[in-house]
């Protein structure tokens, strides 16, 4: 039989975007004091620090409230192939994952497909500079279309387009359109606090952070 003896933190890089993976053992991490978690772009991401065999806290810089936050992991699941996400406990936002590595892995490709499944089906052409942060916004439209949130002052349909940094509402009636800024944590934290969002006809609307 074999056990499985090394767990896996994913982090976001809120300078690159892009996830780091680090596998930590099982039988070391007790002894992990202070230990420096780092991008491949350099950034620092966060300090692990053991307080078990299966436990450890994370010292994590969070982008929307400009703060450190300690944050105890607990990783014991990883033998049944579970997948924990770390979240920043006042904006709700995720910072990364623990757990089995293929587990983790399965989970950011799943984000990936159903990313690019979204953007094939609603965006342009263009690049979109920070996909994990579009999904949360989109998700979170979606969550509040789903309750009849998003509206046009004259009635009519909405349609949303994606763009490199930013989504646009946009009315099909009267071209009413209103910019959801889809770019850093900070844009997510921001739509989340909103209940509704209403296009208005002939103009421009933009929403601030």
């Amino acid at each position: 039989m074999l056990i499985n003896t090394v767990a896996s933190l994913a982090l976001y890089c809120s300078c690159c975007g892009k996830v780091k993976m680090h596998d930590i053992c099982r039988f070391r991490l007790k002894d992990a004091v202070g230990q420096e978690l780092l991008c491949d772009c350099g950034q620092h991401l966060a300090t692990i620090t053991g307080i078990s065999h299966s436990q450890c806290l994370l010292d994590v810089f969070c982008v929307t409230c400009e703060a450190n936050h300690v944050v105890c992991v607990d990783i014991k699941d990883i033998w049944q192939g579970k997948v924990e996400k770390i979240y920043c406990s006042l904006s709700n936002l995720e910072l990364g994952f623990s757990g089995n590595r293929q587990a983790i892995e399965d989970t950011i490709a799943a984000q990936e497909r159903e990313f690019d499944n979204i953007t094939r089906e609603t965006a342009s052409d263009d690049y979109v500079e920070k996909p994990q942060v579009m999904i949360e916004v989109l998700n979170k439209i979606n969550d509040i279309a789903e309750k009849g949130g998003v509206y046009c002052r004259c009635g009519g349909s909405i349609e949303i387009d994606v763009k490199s940094d930013h989504i646009e509402l946009i009315c099909l009636q009267c071209d009413g359109r209103r910019i959801i800024p889809a770019k850093t944590e900070a844009d997510v934290l921001a739509v989340k606090s909103l209940a509704n969002l209403e296009v208005g006809p002939g103009h421009l609307f933009r929403h601030h952070r």
